[in-house]
């Protein structure tokens, strides 16, 4: 607890299997924030993603980052984040997907 405090961290602890006790807060100047361009799409949501400081942890950060998420089907969803300035290689792996609403999903998505 000591040494994630002293980090500037949050010390959570919780009866929840597998999850952190020890995490960024909200207004940590690590990570990124939602920026102004959240778009509905046929499938889900495109949310562009800044870097909140000039902070880094692993170095070689991208900024802004889109995240794509797709209600793909009742228990299934697919996200991708990815470089909106730069073309990279991605598999081309064709996975069938009829597409559910929010509504239906038997998960939650919030931002």
């Amino acid at each position: 607890q000591e040494l994630c405090e002293a980090r500037g961290c949050t010390w959570c602890p919780t009866d929840v299997a597998n999850a952190p006790w020890c995490f960024f807060p909200k207004d940590s100047p690590y990570g990124y924030s939602l920026g102004r361009n959240m778009e509905k799409t046929a499938k889900g949501w495109r949310v562009t993603l800044n870097k909140r400081q000039a902070l880094s942890l692993f170095g070689n950060d991208i900024s802004p980052v889109v995240l794509e998420v797709e209600f793909q089907t009742r228990d299934r969803l697919r996200f991708r984040l990815y470089d909106p300035n730069r073309e990279r290689f991605e598999v081309p792996l064709k996975i069938d997907s009829p597409g559910v609403t929010a509504d239906e999903a038997s998960y939650d998505v919030e931002f």
